[in-house]
């Protein structure tokens, strides 16, 4: 085996190396994104959101479960203003 010989497979190895560590690299970056995602979603807490629903005698939007408590107290509370 001549010297250039040598040298072809040290380049195509070289080649080849570099591509594993962008690879790596790209990964690496992708799973820190996901991880951050993740805890954003954790921490403003945007995994369980909250049902709306239109308020009957107003024009805006409400949780529905704060209508759905009581909708009687509701109704009283709308009277009374």
């Amino acid at each position: 085996m001549g010297s250039s010989e040598s040298n072809l497979s040290n380049t195509g190895s070289s080649t080849q190396n570099k591509k594993q560590d962008q690879a790596v690299a790209v990964g690496a970056a992708a799973a820190a994104a996901l991880v951050g995602w993740g805890l954003t979603k954790l921490a403003s807490g945007s995994g369980s959101q909250e049902k709306m629903m239109k308020a009957p005698g107003r024009d805006y939007r409400m949780p529905r479960k704060e209508f759905e408590t009581s909708p009687a107290d509701y109704f009283r509370d709308l009277r009374k203003k």
